[in-house]
């Protein structure tokens, strides 16, 4: 090593203990031992932008960082000190010098992109990935149990900046920026300063993951600073320590939930999005009901949710209690019970933070899984986006996915729906005629499938129950030994289906978050009213959906026939090979009428110029992956056909192999530059007020249209008399 660097020697004594520990300790393969041992887990990325190119010669190592969560270890503040100090300075001197680097830190290093490869000059520069995790849970004592806002140098116990305290670490920051100054300006200078666009993205991120037993949960953060570019960076560790650390990271790492979830009343929520993923929730084990207080004091971007162990058929009561308590909060946005089992106590919740995105995954046989989500989606609150993974390629159980469409059609195009969602992506689709038979019973009865087991007699009658506050529910399912019920917080008026042939005074209801339930009709109280008359309104105007398997041709047109009346923009594709469906865009315009932008994957296109044609208003058309297209040239040169005169954007993608003819392309190509029967340009809005401010301004009884001069009608024709001219693409595939 250049005796140069001899000066950050103090400093590998520090990551030495550290990777010390991280052998000494004994790991077990369980959820119970990494919530008690290891709560928390924290990759932290800070790496500099360098010229595009160069990204792919710096190689990536991750090194050990474990802190210690008993009291008298978190005690030695200047051992933890110096392990924050250790973190800056090398991550500073991975940018300075590769050898280094290696030199001082490479028999800390646990894993390596490929590690033989870091000691060549293949690579010139190094990216660390400092692995930071907690061993224990923090004393109900520790500042970061009782203080709301924590940062993450607070929960690792080094909140202190050591610029403050340290001279001698000042020092060796000076010396090493100054030799990163020297770098850089050499590289900015090999690649030119007039290449500054292409520079690439600087990273300073935070992965952690809150290792809880019963919803293990991971997410992302970035410091709140200015991103570094080739002028600094400096102090992007030090950014990050000074980040907030999320809610569900600081309960993970205390020893009474309880009392954090209490102090949590008293606080502000704080704002900053983030992006959260929960993993393999177990509803059954203790503590999910704390967490789901955490989540809700969190404004997330994203929350993706993998439910393939949500409440399995036959579950406990527990479970059924602890998943509804955690739907219902996060996705209707407030709770329906007190979240109370026999060993906790939580209160009714109200989702403080906001939820824009929703991801979903089923990946395993659970009926009961879609009947949670689903029912909570029917009253979704500010939730704009959902991305759902139906999983049905490898399901067990056949008739699993017409459960699943049949709930989901219950959940978003039901008359009873009141759902917040405006966008949608549904992927790994099986469509079969069980599955289209499912969607169409679940919205004429306006109430979800049934399972095979249930076999509804003729008496049945669907209609609704006003649930009112102190009602016991029991969700379907639940083991007949278990006794326990849940009982509901709020009132609430639910979807319900009544026999009083089969089930005498008991009645099933669809109470969000829990799925079907069951509860007494009393008197008085609980009271079952027929009938069909509901308030809902589709809120859903995006719909992307990816098809893995289409058992026959017809049944798309006859799925968006269902549920496809409000749609304004419409993505469908085809994603598996040696098979091709054809799709007739007159069946498409019969079942979405108001649909303004479609793009097809993977489709053989015909139009065949029918009446549906005439009145559909459609403004953009992507085809892609099509070895035919017939009759669209025909239906652009139609004037009586709508399309012809308003279709803004036509793009057409071709595989190599394609048999669409060149005359054909070239007939499709002719439209490009028509002129259609839409402005170029509207009015624009500083316009409209203007206009507006003058003639509402009249005193006299002038009426207001006389106000409007030669100039403002001139203003007004001009944008009006300017139309857009259509834009036709032809392209082929590599």
């Amino acid at each position: 090593m250049d005796a140069k660097f001899a000066f950050l020697q103090p400093w590998q004594g520090a990551i030495r203990a550290c990777k010390s520990l991280h052998d000494r300790l004994r790991v077990e393969d369980s959820r119970e031992f990494r919530a008690s041992q290891l709560p928390v887990h924290a990759s932290i990325r800070c790496w500099p932008a360098l010229p595009k190119g160069y990204e792919l010669l710096a190689g990536r190592c991750w090194i050990p960082v474990p802190f210690p969560a008993d009291a008298a270890l978190r005690g030695d503040r200047e051992r933890l000190r110096r392990i924050r100090e250790a973190l800056e300075l090398f991550n500073l001197l991975a940018v300075v010098s590769r050898p280094a680097f290696l030199h001082l830190l490479a028999e800390f290093v646990v894993v390596a992109d490929t590690f033989d490869d870091l000691f060549t000059p293949d690579f010139l520069f190094v990216h660390p990935v400092w692995e930071c995790y907690l061993v224990g849970t923090l004393s109900s004592e520790d500042v970061v149990a009782k203080d709301g806002d924590t940062t993450w140098g607070e929960l690792l116990g080094c909140p202190e900046d050591p610029v403050q305290y340290s001279a001698e670490f000042r020092a060796a920051m000076e010396k090493l920026e100054g030799m990163r100054r020297e770098l850089m300006g050499v590289l900015c200078a090999f690649v030119g300063r007039q290449a500054v666009a292409e520079w690439g993205h600087p990273s300073n991120v935070i992965e952690w993951t809150a290792e809880h037993v019963a919803i293990p949960t991971k997410g992302t953060q970035r410091s709140r600073t200015l991103l570094s570019t080739t002028d600094t960076f400096l102090r992007e560790i030090d950014a990050i320590l000074k980040t907030e650390v999320p809610p569900v990271v600081q309960l993970c790492t205390v020893s009474d939930a309880a009392a954090m979830v209490k102090m949590w009343e008293q606080l502000h929520v704080n704002t900053t999005p983030l992006a959260v993923e929960t993993m393999q929730p177990r509803f059954a084990a203790p503590g999910g009901m704390y967490l789901t207080a955490a989540l809700s004091r969190m404004n997330l971007s994203t929350l993706r949710l993998n439910l393939d162990e949500v409440v399995d058929p036959m579950a406990s009561g527990e479970a059924s209690a602890s998943a509804g308590y955690f739907l219902s909060t996060l996705v209707c946005g407030r709770s329906l019970s007190e979240g109370s089992t026999e060993e906790l106590c939580v209160p009714s919740l109200q989702r403080l933070g906001l939820i824009n995105n929703l991801g979903v995954t089923f990946a395993r046989d659970s009926a009961a899984g879609p009947a949670g989500i689903c029912s909570a989606l029917v009253e979704s609150s500010s939730i704009h986006t959902l991305t759902l993974n139906l999983g049905t390629l490898g399901d067990r159980i056949w008739w699993l996915n017409q459960v699943r469409w049949g709930w989901l059609a219950y959940a978003l195009w039901s008359s009873a729906s009141k759902t917040s969602i405006e966008v949608a992506k549904l992927t790994n689709i099986h469509l079969s005629t069980a599955t289209v038979a499912s969607v169409a019973t679940s919205l004429t009865n306006c109430y979800p499938p049934l399972t095979l087991e249930q076999n509804p007699a003729e008496s049945s009658g669907y209609g609704f129950i006003d649930i009112q506050e102190g009602t016991k529910i029991r969700p379907c399912g639940v083991e007949d030994s278990d006794s326990s019920s849940i009982v509901v917080s709020r009132y609430c008026r639910c979807r319900a289906r009544y026999d009083p042939a089969e089930s005498g005074d008991q009645a099933e209801v669809v109470v969000p978050g829990y799925g079907v339930c069951t509860l007494q009709l009393e008197d008085g109280v609980n009271t079952y009213v027929p009938g069909q008359n509901v308030n809902g309104s589709c809120s859903l105007q995006t719909l992307t959906m990816e098809f893995f398997e289409v058992e026959n041709p017809t049944l798309i047109p006859s799925l968006l026939s269902l549920i496809g009346t409000n749609l304004r923009s419409l993505r469908m594709g085809l994603f598996w090979t040696g098979r091709r469906r054809s799709i007739l865009l007159d069946e498409v315009a019969a079942a979405c009428p108001h649909l303004e932008e479609l793009y097809l994957t993977g489709f053989d296109v015909a139009v065949s110029n029918g009446k549906e044609l005439q009145s559909w208003g459609l403004k953009k058309l992507v085809i892609q992956s099509s070895d035919e297209v017939v009759g669209l040239s025909q239906c652009l040169s139609d004037l009586d056909c709508r399309m012809s005169r308003e279709l803004e954007e036509l793009e057409i993608i071709i595989p190599r192999s394609n048999q669409i003819g060149a005359t054909y392309v070239d007939a499709l190509i002719s439209h490009s530059g028509d002129y259609i029967a839409v402005m170029q340009e509207k009015l624009p809005l500083a316009s409209k007020t203007a206009m507006i401010s003058v003639v509402d301004s009249a005193a006299n009884g002038v009426k207001p249209v006389h106000r409007l001069n030669e100039t403002i009608m001139g203003l007004t024709f001009a944008f009006a008399a300017t139309p857009k001219d259509r834009t036709v693409r032809i392209m082929h595939s590599h």
